[in-house]
């Protein structure tokens, strides 16, 4: 009889027979037979579709790599950070598992190849819309929720878990504001007091005075804009501070930290800067459309004594800026923040970079002296000190940059000069002119005194056989005590 049945019929019958891997992590169940928790999961052949593909998209290689990441588990609203997060958490390694439409039911159903595997470092947990769309209760979240920190705490009791309260939603009975409270107060109430789970209250940061949420961060009322996003990042942030999870604060958008080889850059206490008192502007161009949510910070350094100033131009508009001194009597360092909508950007330019000069008022009474500036849209871009490299997105136009060759030939070759300055300069009481001009070190150090001493030769020498101190704008050379050469300045 089986020599009749098609082919097509054939394979049927022997799926059929052989039923699909039911362990498979790509494939939902088609029964809730089995399937932990309780509530909604869902089957639409769209859904089923974008859990194979994300999840095929993190199962394999990409688990390896992202092991020890802080792991976000949800639904859309979680997918919706993308899988770099943008940016937002800086150099904190953080991995992304949501997955649009996703329910409580379904978290838990993938909590193990998901989160569990790669060893988290921290869990970030939101969930619920979903569900009630699906009819479910407030307490069905809640009961499905609380397996899901049942899992994580039996794989580690020592991870932490950051549990985001569910946000609000539209003022309608689909997603009924009543069941969002009703699951952040089963929330405070359960885990209040448990030193792994940290409750984020992130219902109040978009919720209105109804409860519903706020158009202004969630203009569909269920998925954060970029702004939302922003507001949501500096709670996690926050809480990424206080359980020392590694520095997640983001990188600016663009940024220029001036180093030696920035054309007639002041090295001055180790640092290189610019005065805004010069012939020509600096100017720069900076690769990304004008944007009236975008800031610039300069890195402002001030001491003591007169109020300084400096005038900005961006993008054709000027603005004076000044500061009064402020520090100790050494440099103090801070950044002046301006908003780029003082200068007449009202809406984003697509297609259009900033252009930024820096002149010197003529009325000023001193000149600003600045290190570098960014570009930011969140002050919290502006707290990370030291940045990977020195430019991103910037294009230094004037003075400019040094070309390979002249950086090349402006590098100091370190092993050559310590025999130099040893065999040349050691022992003698004075030096010429034309001697200090052939020394690399020398020049430089006649060009920058205290700096190149105290933040270079130590560097270079043995401190406790060699060392060099500057005192009343001459240079003493003590070897074992021994003072060797003093006053080779050539103005002396």
């Amino acid at each position: 009889m089986l020599k009749f049945i098609s082919v097509a019929g054939f394979i049927a019958f022997a799926v059929t027979l052989c039923p699909v891997n039911a362990n498979d992590p790509l494939i939902i169940p088609d029964t809730d037979e089995k399937v932990p928790g309780a509530g909604p999961l869902r089957r639409t052949d769209w859904f089923r579709g974008v859990w194979r593909k994300r999840r095929s998209s993190w199962l394999g290689e990409k688990s390896i790599t992202q092991k020890k990441s802080v792991v976000f588990l949800g639904d859309s609203i979680t997918q919706g950070w993308g899988d770099n997060f943008n940016g937002a958490f800086g150099k904190l390694q953080v991995a992304n598992r949501g997955i649009s439409g996703d329910t409580s039911r379904g978290l838990l159903l993938r909590i193990k190849e998901d989160v569990l595997d790669l060893n988290p470092k921290a869990v970030v947990l939101m969930i619920g819309a979903n569900d009630l769309a699906e009819k479910a209760k407030g307490a069905t979240v809640f009961g499905n929720v609380k397996l899901i920190i049942k899992a994580i705490k039996k794989h580690d009791s020592k991870i932490p878990i950051i549990l985001c309260e569910t946000f609000p939603c539209a003022p309608d009975a689909y997603r009924p504001v009543t069941e969002i409270r009703k699951i952040n107060s089963l929330y405070e109430k359960t885990w209040k007091d448990d030193p792994t789970v940290i409750i984020a209250k992130t219902y109040s940061l978009f919720a209105g005075k109804d409860g519903a949420s706020l158009p202004k961060y969630m203009p569909d009322r269920v998925h954060p804009n970029l702004e939302g996003y922003k507001l949501w990042a500096t709670v996690m942030r926050s809480i990424f501070s206080e359980l020392k999870l590694r520095d997640s604060n983001p990188d600016a958008l663009a940024w220029i930290q001036f180093d030696r080889y920035d054309k007639q850059a002041v090295l001055y206490n180790g640092f290189y800067m610019y005065y805004a008192d010069r012939k020509e502007p600096l100017e720069f161009s900076i690769e990304i459309p004008p944007d009236p949510s975008h800031k610039i910070a300069f890195q402002w350094v001030a001491k003591l004594g007169s109020t300084r100033s400096m005038l900005v131009e961006l993008n054709g508009k000027e603005m004076v800026v000044s500061n009064s001194a402020r520090g100790n009597g050494n440099q103090a360092f801070f950044w002046k923040i301006l908003n780029v909508s003082d200068f007449g950007i009202s809406e984003i330019e697509k297609g259009k970079n900033y252009q930024l000069k820096v002149h010197y008022p003529d009325d000023a009474v001193d000149d600003a002296v600045i290190a570098g500036f960014r570009l930011i849209d969140n002050e919290s871009q502006l707290k990370r000190e030291k940045l990977k490299k020195t430019r991103s997105k910037v294009d230094f136009i004037f003075p400019g940059r040094m070309s390979d060759s002249e950086q090349d030939s402006f590098r100091i070759d370190r092993v050559k000069s310590k025999a130099r300055v040893k065999n040349d300069w050691v022992g003698k009481k004075k030096l010429t002119f034309e001697e200090i001009n052939k020394d690399k070190f020398l020049s430089a150090a006649v060009r920058f005194g205290e700096t190149v001493i105290n933040n270079d030769f130590e560097r270079w020498f043995d401190a406790e056989k060699l060392k060099v101190h500057y005192e009343k704008n001459s240079l003493v050379l003590r070897q074992k005590g021994f003072e060797v050469g003093q006053g080779w300045f050539p103005n002396e």
